[in-house]
């Protein structure tokens, strides 16, 4: 799973306004175990593989926005992972 530290060093390399897919993003580049252990913790998943890890990602930046200093900020689409746009949650740092 992400560790608040980890989070909040992929936060701080984003730009001020960001979403949960650029977050993966930058959290599977330079956080690439965790990221597959993860995926692969939804292995079993009827929903999708990758739709439910992140999913799982994005609950929890959710359930830690206050200690991550991150606000809601709209739904979004954007490129997912796999190259296509797709619903996600905005967020934006609270400076």
């Amino acid at each position: 799973m992400i560790t608040i530290e980890q989070a909040q060093s992929i936060i701080t390399a984003l730009p001020i306004e960001f979403d949960t897919h650029d977050f993966i993003e930058c959290f599977s580049r330079n956080f690439e175990r965790e990221y597959v252990e993860i995926i692969h913790s939804q292995i079993d998943s009827n929903c999708g593989i990758f739709k439910s890890a992140h999913a799982e990602i994005g609950r929890f930046l959710s359930k830690n926005k206050s200690a991550l200093n991150i606000k809601k900020d709209g739904i979004e689409n954007s490129r997912n992972i796999k190259g296509y746009d797709s619903p996600n949650q905005g967020w934006e740092k609270e400076i």
